[in-house]
């Protein structure tokens, strides 16, 4: 059995931030239209082209040719003939398959029912009024659509599939990748206001047009969309997706932009494997990129640059949930292996032997303030840890150096537009409007002033009276009366509960102390 020999075309991006508009087009159910427009089968499939010249070239009639898993004897007579009256066609890498005229192909039949059942069932999604039946009815279409895109997979899986069969994966990927390039070969020789293509992937592109509007750039994309359609057999077909005004495009399959599906559209920010959306972050990056992904693309400097400054004050006083990590536990860690999930695996194994950390699981964890010269990985804490021990704090100047300036210089240095943050290396005011810094939680100018004294005091009474309801609340929903104080901490369970990441923030603002530090508090 042959190994596969072709690969999908990736046209490599041209990094940059992109202010004009990119048109986003999509080959609808590539692979399956490749595989009903070309008779792509099992039983349709000859062989290469290369065996079938061996083959003539020997004076038996007949000859041995391997084909995925299984080997067949066909007639030379019975090829000379489907040569001679054109009942055949090639792939891209010369396999040689008889046209639908001769016989039409079980894959490319099954698949037809499928995506005419998908067709009607989302059809009967626009008439049913029922949310419900509305959900059970997308789930269906969506199951439909599945099956249909994997049957790609199931011809080429040789390792674990029933059926495997490479001449004809890489047919159908082969056809897929020229129609592809034949649809980039047409954007950049057509009459389309000097549309450039400047990325594609497997079955997409994303073609920018200088100069343009939003409305023109749709005109242009539903243009491209029907050309490219109408050089193609059915029924494969070009579809236009959506036009980012403001995009970026870091690396392949990393892209963001704001998107618009109509003329009328008011837009939204749409991303695609960069920090906005992926797992493996914390909530605080995802939110900064987000916003600021927003301000850059409407090219709203001053702004941006307002909202970063304020991010560097407020960070300390966020909610700790957001600074949370959840990364996947792998399972085949080295021993010498510094990873975080590995260490608190390890960590809840040894207080409880039963507890086993499976496969795939999502570990959630902090990075806490550790001493000076510590390393990320000893610094490493659970949220039980953390929801416990009041004195932890978080990290925010490694979160925002090694995370949230991170995935932003990732787009501003694409403009190019430069950021840097510079630690003034002392502790902020704890009035949180105050810009001023000191060595005490007060800063020169609120350590004497009767005004912030008074504003603390009410704060430290707004928080007295807020562990009183939260401990009426927490006792009724735990059918208990667990104390709530500034040493001993809720014993609960859920770390996403709103009303326990109220108490352990309002455990590290030490209100208490912060007053009598004032110079006022004792006099």
């Amino acid at each position: 059995m042959g190994s596969p020999e072709q690969l999908q075309l990736i046209l490599e991006p041209q990094s940059k931030v992109y202010f004009d508009p990119v048109i986003v087009l999509d080959f609808q159910s590539l692979y399956p239209s490749m595989v009903i427009a070309y008779n792509y089968c099992y039983s349709t499939i000859l062989g290469k082209i290369s065996n079938l010249i061996q083959m003539n070239n020997e004076s038996r009639n007949r000859e041995e040719i391997v084909l995925g898993a299984i080997k067949y004897y066909p007639s030379k007579d019975d090829f000379v003939k489907m040569v001679a009256y054109k009942e055949v066609c090639a792939s891209p890498l010369a396999s040689m398959f008889v046209k639908k005229s001769k016989r039409e192909g079980v894959v490319p039949l099954l698949l037809r029912e499928i995506l005419a059942a998908r067709i009607m069932v989302k059809n009967a999604m626009k008439r049913v009024k029922s949310k419900k039946l509305k959900r059970i009815l997308d789930a269906r279409q969506l199951a439909l659509k599945l099956v249909a895109n994997v049957t790609y997979g199931y011809t080429a899986a040789n390792w674990s599939g029933r059926m495997p069969c490479a001449e004809l994966a890489d047919a159908i990927l082969g056809k897929g990748r020229e129609t592809l390039e034949r649809a980039i070969e047409m954007v950049q020789k057509g009459d389309y206001c000097g549309a450039e293509v400047i990325y594609g992937d497997t079955d997409s592109l994303f073609v920018l047009v200088r100069g343009a509007s939003v409305e023109k750039a749709f005109e242009i994309g539903r243009r491209i969309a029907d050309d490219v359609t109408n050089s193609n057999p059915d029924p494969v077909v070009l579809k236009l997706e959506k036009v980012y005004k403001g995009c970026v495009l870091e690396t392949k399959k990393r892209y963001a932009g704001w998107m618009y599906e109509s003329e009328n559209d008011e837009g939204s920010l749409d991303a695609k494997g960069i920090e906005t959306v992926r797992r493996d972050t914390c909530p605080i990056v995802a939110e900064v990129l987000e916003k600021s992904l927003g301000l850059i693309f409407s090219q709203n400097w001053k702004t941006l640059i307002t909202y970063l400054n304020r991010l560097v004050l407020n960070l300390p006083y966020e909610n700790f949930s957001k600074f949370v990590f959840c990364k996947e536990y792998r399972g085949d860690y080295s021993p010498k292996a510094m990873v975080p999930q590995k260490k608190l695996a390890e960590a809840r194994q040894k207080t409880c032997p039963s507890h086993i950390t499976l496969r795939g699981e999502r570990v959630p964890y902090v990075i806490i303030d550790g001493v000076p010269g510590s390393t990320v990985y000893s610094c490493v804490r659970s949220i039980e840890s953390f929801a416990k021990n009041p004195d932890y704090k978080i990290n925010v100047y490694y979160y925002l150096n090694a995370h949230i300036l991170a995935a932003l210089r990732r787009v501003t240095d694409l403009i190019p537009m430069k950021i840097d943050y510079v630690s003034l290396g002392a502790d902020q005011c704890f009035v949180p409007d105050c810009s001023r810094i000191g060595k005490t939680p007060w800063c020169i100018g609120c350590q004497k002033n009767p005004e912030e004294l008074s504003l603390a005091l009410t704060q430290f009474a707004r928080e007295k009276r807020a562990r009183t309801e939260i401990r009426k609340t927490c006792s009724s929903c735990q059918s208990s009366t667990n104390p709530i104080g500034n040493v001993e901490t809720l014993e609960c369970t859920n770390f996403s509960c709103l009303l326990r990441q109220t108490v352990a923030i309002m455990n590290r603002t030490r209100t208490r102390e912060v007053i009598r530090a004032h110079k006022l508090y004792s006099l």
